[in-house]
Formats: C-alpha cells, sequence, structure tokens
C-alpha cells in the first residue's frame, strides 16, 4: 500500500490540476482524454544491457519504471528535464555535480534523488533494482525508436 501511495504522490507532482491529461506509451496515438494504465501490463523493452523499462507520458511530464540487473550502467548524460528518482528496490551509485564538483551518492530503496533539469547524472546498479522516474518535461529525446546516443554506449 506504501507504494502505491508513493507512485500516486510522484503522480500528482507532475500531473498537477491537469484534467484532460494527454497520456501515451510510445506506440499509442495521441490523444487528450484521461487514461488508466497497469505497469504490470505494459510491455518492457531493453535500452541496454540489464536495463529493461517502461514508460509513458501526459500532456506534461512522463513516468518510468527502469528494472535494472546488478552491473547495469547508464552512462555520464543530461538533459533540459527535472527527474525525479525514486528507488522502489535495490541500490544504486550515481555520479552527478554538487555544488559544482562530481560527486558520487549512494541511493538505496526507499529514497528519492532529484536532479534539476541540464545537470548531468550516471547510474550504477549496485544490485538488481526497480527505479521509478518522473520527467519534466516530457523528454524529447525519448518520443522516436532510437534510443539517444549516451544509452547506445551501455548496450
Amino acid at each position: 500500500m506504501k507504494t502505491t501511495l508513493k507512485i500516486f504522490l510522484i503522480a500528482a507532482i507532475f500531473a498537477g490540476t491537469t484534467a484532460n491529461a494527454q497520456v501515451n506509451t510510445i506506440d499509442s496515438v495521441a490523444t487528450s482524454k484521461v487514461q488508466h494504465f497497469n505497469f504490470d501490463e505494459m510491455e518492457s523493452e531493453t535500452i541496454g544491457e540489464g536495463i529493461q523499462r517502461k514508460w509513458f507520458h501526459g500532456e506534461k511530464g512522463q513516468m518510468t519504471i527502469f528494472n535494472l540487473e546488478k552491473g547495469a550502467h547508464i552512462p555520464w548524460h543530461q538533459h533540459p528535464n527535472e527527474q525525479i528518482t525514486y528507488i522502489m528496490s535495490g541500490k544504486v551509485k550515481i555520479k552527478t555535480m554538487i555544488d559544482g564538483k562530481e560527486e558520487f551518492v549512494i541511493v538505496s530503496g526507499g529514497e528519492v534523488i532529484v536532479f534539476p533539469e541540464n545537470i548531468p547524472h550516471e547510474f550504477w546498479a549496485l544490485e538488481k533494482t526497480v527505479d521509478l522516474d518522473v520527467h519534466v518535461p516530457v523528454r524529447q529525446d525519448w518520443l522516436s525508436k532510437e534510443l539517444p546516443d549516451y544509452l547506445k554506449k551501455s548496450e
């Protein structure tokens, strides 16, 4: 129940008061009506060695679940989107910029880290991990089937 509540609260952060949210999966046709999904029923896509994701987006933000195998690596990158990362289970080591210096942070199950827009970051899964990310605005580089260059490095 706690996990469901946390997911609901995170979704509420980016959904705000928009009643006609646009919700899409990568393969769906855009609509301007409220939609309802079950992440457990969504198909995962493999986007790198040991990295699977399921995601959807609304008009202003998106939500992604990453399933990371131990040892999976998401290379150093940045994007013009705020990123809220909630580690649902497992543990990751993250390299990022804090106060203008490269720093490493360990984030474990139940913890959250927030990256402002254009702050570089890199992830290593220290154990099998489930990571829920919210990006605002929608990641334009994810709207095509082509992987961003930084993810091609993790294949």
